[in-house]
């Protein structure tokens, strides 16, 4: 029998006082299957601009990525996007580090964590860059909850100017656990 991922409810109702001894090997492995925590990583390969037509849309940031080869519970089925697997609803830790340039000047950007294309709010940073060589480098993180067939993604808009944004680096990392 296959291995399940349960939610944690499950877990802790199956575990309960237990003084009958109906606990099975494949309970067990069930335990096992749903603390082990899963991960994917997306990362930039090739840099493409982001298209921003405005000062107030946030945009998906643009790139050929590659989905990190050891993912567990995790799939990259369109570009950019790290789409969730696993079979139970779980927790997740997003860290997300990257370096961005713009087509403008003295340009206020901002980048954020994304659930399903709408914003994590506190993940939003602002970046400054003076100059058109300058590149904006940081590190955002979130926590949310996860579905399967939910997705993840950065996203950037710049609120000075409606000049297009370059991601020159981008690595978007995620682990699960149970919720």
């Amino acid at each position: 029998m296959a291995d399940t991922q349960r939610s944690y409810a499950d877990i802790i109702t199956l575990l309960a006082d237990n003084s009958a001894g109906d606990i099975s090997p494949q309970d067990m492995r069930d335990v096992v299957a749903t603390l082990r925590p899963g991960h994917g990583e997306i990362s930039i390969t090739a840099t493409a601009a982001t298209t921003l037509s405005d000062t107030s849309t946030w945009v998906q940031i643009a790139g050929t990525y590659a989905l990190s080869a050891d993912a567990m519970n995790w799939a990259m089925t369109q570009s950019g996007r790290l789409y969730y697997t696993g079979a139970a609803d779980r927790m997740l830790h997003i860290a997300c580090t990257l370096s961005l340039t713009s087509a403008g000047t003295l340009d206020i950007l901002e980048a954020c964590i994304a659930k399903n294309g709408t914003p994590i709010d506190p993940s939003r940073v602002q970046l400054y860059r003076g100059t058109g060589t300058e590149v904006a480098s940081t590190a955002i993180h979130a926590f949310t909850s996860i579905s399967n067939g939910q997705y993840i993604c950065a996203m950037t808009r710049n609120i000075s100017a409606a000049a297009n944004t370059t991601a020159e680096t981008l690595n978007l990392f995620a682990m699960d656990m149970p919720a």
